[in-house]
């Protein structure tokens, strides 16, 4: 930019066109500041990939679910800055809905990762929330097991275990605030009715993330 400066300040230069020059340097500029603000908001707002849970709690799960209670699940790629609002938003949830609840996060952990690959400050923000489980997802054996491919990707089993609830809990990439994901949840846990059981999950994508990061 400052080499592009001086050219533009070179007396051969006659005035007018250094005017239309600066003039056009200009409006490129803020097209470009344009294109990259619409491009952001539109990545914050666009929802990643999901498939459909299991509709009953698979039996070769890990986790030992309370037959007294319904489980939620959460699953988190470790170093995907969007997934700190939806641990967030876990948290806000427990807070209503205390004692109603056993909550378990998942870590993924690729197979070629050392177990500190996971310990993050995410990590340790999920720990620090009252009844809520958290778990290194070695290889990602729970969160293909549960059929989850987006960090921040939230399952809800009832106490008999069946599906009840599948989505993310922000409005959007890394933003924390109300959003439909946590109300249908509240109202699910606090058995207040409900139409919604699905909403879009906003995050990175779990498996591919993680393969871009090794390369």
């Amino acid at each position: 930019m400052l080499k592009l400066t001086r050219i533009l300040r070179l007396p051969w230069l006659p005035l007018r066109k250094r005017v239309i020059l600066n003039a056009a340097i200009g409006l490129l500029w803020l097209g470009i500041v344009v294109a990259a603000t619409v491009w952001m908001i539109a990545y914050a707002n666009t929802p990643d990939k999901t498939v459909s849970p299991p509709s009953n709690w698979p039996q070769a799960s890990a986790v030992s679910r309370d037959n007294r209670f319904p489980t939620l699940l959460m699953f988190i790629h470790p170093h995907c800055p969007c997934s700190r609002a939806s641990i967030g938003e876990l948290a806000l949830l427990i807070a209503h809905c205390q004692g109603r609840v056993n909550a378990h996060v998942f870590f993924l952990r690729p197979a070629e990762m050392d177990a500190e690959w996971a310990l993050t400050d995410t990590w340790r923000s999920a720990a620090q929330i009252p009844r809520v489980t958290v778990h290194r997802d070695d290889a990602g054996r729970e969160a293909r097991l549960f059929h989850a491919e987006t960090s921040g990707e939230t399952e809800l089993y009832d106490a008999k275990g069946v599906l009840v609830f599948h989505g993310g809990i922000t409005i959007s990439r890394g933003h924390s605030g109300d959003n439909p994901g946590r109300d249908v949840l509240q109202a699910l846990l606090l058995d207040m009715p409900t139409q919604q059981t699905n909403t879009p999950v906003f995050g990175c994508s779990l498996f591919e993330c993680t393969s871009r990061e090794k390369r």
